[in-house]
């Protein structure tokens, strides 16, 4: 059965290397407000746009 959350998250995952960062949270922020996507889906989408170890190399590159 075709799932249109599904679709979308697949979609937005899609884009990562091939649109801007913001440009895609732009689009997830779209659906998010059409009621398609939950907070939680937003950050799955920001976990995969910044994973947690590459703002922590930032801070410790940082504070070197």
């Amino acid at each position: 059965m075709f799932n249109i959350r599904d679709f979308i998250l697949k979609t937005l995952k899609g884009m990562k290397g091939n649109y801007p960062d913001f440009q895609i949270r732009e689009y997830a922020l779209n659906w998010y407000e059409k009621g398609k996507l939950t907070e939680d889906d937003l950050y799955e989408i920001e976990l995969l746009l910044c994973p947690p170890e590459a703002v922590e190399e930032e801070i410790t590159e940082e504070i070197s």
